[in-house]
């Protein structure tokens, strides 16, 4: 069973390290940690409640009805080109097998392949998303998190949001 010292595992340190002769890569740019980071909010109309407390962690509780959306959105626009991992750490609650789709978007315009990603029930699971895989042409302005079906989630909860 992850917890929050396995979750975060790799996101610092030796991870960010790069080789003397390798371009140094972009701070790591974090959106949500137990709370929002600065220049961050939530949107969409799915229901959820920002740092609600489950085991050591504060992550977003979101409630999901059929076809609900969860926003993570900013009024500066990010150039992802300087990234190469979107990490996203996600609970399933009591029930988990919740499927989302992630996409990134600018102003209205999706600017990204959708891909899946799937809740563990009662435990963290750290999803990294290979950014090259989601093949995000330009800026981005807003993480779209979706239920794509006609059904209600059970709860779940997203925790440390970050690009790195």
């Amino acid at each position: 069973m992850l917890n929050r010292r396995s979750c975060l595992a790799g996101l610092t340190g030796a991870s960010m390290a790069v080789l003397g002769f390798a371009a140094r890569a972009a701070d790591p740019l974090l959106v949500y940690a137990d709370g929002l980071q600065s220049g961050w909010w939530i949107g969409g109309w799915a229901k959820n409640t920002p740092q609600f407390p489950l085991e050591d962690q504060k992550p977003v509780q979101v409630n999901m009805e059929a076809w609900n959306v969860l926003t993570f959105q900013t009024g500066t626009p990010v150039d992802t080109t300087a990234y190469q991992t979107l990490t996203i750490v996600v609970h399933g609650g009591d029930e988990g097998k919740q499927e989302f789709q992630l996409s990134a978007k600018l102003g209205e315009k999706v600017v990204s392949q959708e891909l899946t990603i799937k809740c563990q029930k009662g435990q963290w699971g750290r999803v990294d998303v290979p950014l090259r895989r989601m093949k995000i042409k330009g800026p981005i302005d807003t993480l779209f998190l979706q239920n794509k079906s006609a059904d209600k989630m059970a709860p779940f909860y997203v925790n440390y949001v970050l690009f790195q």
